[in-house]
């Protein structure tokens, strides 16, 4: 894993999850939370899954205002602002906290158990348990924060304030300079121009205090944009500060907006002094530099544990086969047609879902009769789906062939999972041209 930390929000796993988050908060919780929830009892759940949803099930604590007074960043506040809370999630995460906490089936805890830390994790899901059971009493009652308030926050090193005026729960102007006391806040914010940036005020709130309200400039006013950073490599978006309204750009438009980066209180403390430059999105050759760079071990690993051909990985094949015995080759089918059209899916890059649909098009091209029998493992002999019939095959067949397009763009995992191997990806490139052909 590329990042280890203490708490919730401190590691690979949560960082994707906050990601998601940002852009979609309730069908990011919930779909952390149902990822563990619904895997098969007995499946053991890998430590990304693990932490994504032990960040879900702290936000929804958080949506209660049942934190567990740990100073959280600004992104987390952010998201958290957006989120109501939810009686379904809260039962949700009280049992996943069960599955996340068993060290025989959560490589999470695992982890954690490995070392001289297991105690100390296992004292922080008690914490949260504690805290999700007490949010069965409802939402506690915080200081709400009105657009025109002004704070004042301590600054760093000196006896010196810094003055802000909240501009929504998000946002909030930012005033040159320090001062001595209150009264010399309120002629800054009413004297002086300001810098509008994104910040938490319920998280600038706990290390300040309001000092009174005053009328926001007109130069204030309005709209302000922020370019965002989402899913696939190539794709950027702008929206306000409450992420209402997103639209998708290009990355040179993007790069004319400031980054969206809520900034905490020492950040808000250099805007003060005029040091703080805010950044802009990245390129997509450096999103892809760096997505391989912080998952270039895991990548290796994988290789170890499968192959680049369609039915490369046994473990996902076994829980895809169950899963289309379970719900029927109908829907399957649709659901499969759905992702190739875009109607349906996930965020990309997301190997373990591009492996879903890139085994489903070798199966439809053994249904097909155009891919060799043996080419199905042995360990699955006779537990191959039945192949559906008339328009429902005819439908399948074209959801394959899109799906067998997508397992090698830009923004496909697998691609460059494989790209960093030894052969540069092209023992993936001839599986997948011998698989478009069978499917032609």
């Amino acid at each position: 894993m590329g990042t280890w930390g203490n708490g919730p929000f401190d590691n690979d796993g949560a960082a994707d999850f906050l990601g998601a988050f940002s852009a979609a908060p309730a069908r990011a919780v919930a779909s952390a939370l149902q990822a563990v929830a619904q895997a098969p009892e007995g499946r053991a759940i890998d430590v990304d899954e693990g932490s994504a949803a032990w960040a879900a099930s702290e936000v929804v604590a958080l949506a209660y205002g049942r934190g567990n007074r740990v100073p959280l960043t600004g992104p987390v506040l952010s998201c958290v602002a957006r989120l109501k809370p939810s009686e379904e999630q809260r039962q949700l995460a009280l049992g996943v906290l069960s599955r996340i906490a068993d060290p025989a089936f959560s490589e999470l805890a695992n982890l954690w158990h490995g070392g001289q830390a297991g105690g100390a994790f296992d004292e922080s899901l008690q914490n949260l348990r504690a805290r999700l059971e007490a949010a069965r009493a409802g939402v506690r009652r915080r200081l709400t924060v009105k657009r025109g308030d002004v704070l004042v926050l301590h600054a760093d090193g000196s006896a010196g304030l810094v003055a802000v005026q909240a501009l929504g729960s998000g946002e909030v102007a930012v005033f040159a300079g320090q001062v001595s006391d209150e009264a010399a806040a309120m002629r800054l914010v009413q004297n002086q121009r300001a810098r509008r940036v994104l910040a938490s005020v319920k998280q600038l709130l706990r290390c300040g205090r309001i000092v009174g309200s005053a009328p926001v400039p007109q130069s204030l006013c309005g709209k302000k944009l922020y370019a965002h950073e989402v899913g696939a490599f190539e794709e950027y978006l702008v929206a306000g500060a409450n992420v209402i309204g997103a639209t998708l750009v290009s990355f040179d438009e993007a790069q004319k907006h400031e980054l969206f980066e809520p900034l905490d209180q020492a950040a808000i403390r250099r805007v003060a002094d005029g040091v703080w430059r805010p950044r802009r999105v990245r390129s997509p050759d450096e999103r892809e530099a760096a997505l391989r760079a912080r998952f270039r071990e895991k990548w290796h690993e994988r290789r170890a544990l499968t192959s680049p051909e369609p039915f490369g990985d046994m473990s996902m094949l076994e829980d895809l086969v169950a899963w289309i015995h379970e719900h029927g080759v109908d829907h399957a089918v649709h659901g499969f047609h759905d992702i190739a059209s875009g109607l349906a899916g996930y965020g990309r890059p997301n190997e373990a879902a591009e492996r879903r649909s890139y085994a489903f098009a070798g199966i439809v091209a053994l249904w097909r009769g155009t891919a060799p029998q043996d080419r199905w493992p042995d360990a699955l002999r006779g537990r191959l789906p039945e192949a559906p019939k008339g328009r429902l095959m005819e439908r399948a067949l074209v959801a394959a062939r899109m799906l067998a397009d997508q397992a090698i763009t830009r923004n496909a995992e697998l691609r460059l999972i494989w790209d960093e191997a030894p052969d540069r990806g092209r023992s993936l490139r001839a599986a997948l041209a011998r698989l478009r052909q069978e499917l032609a």
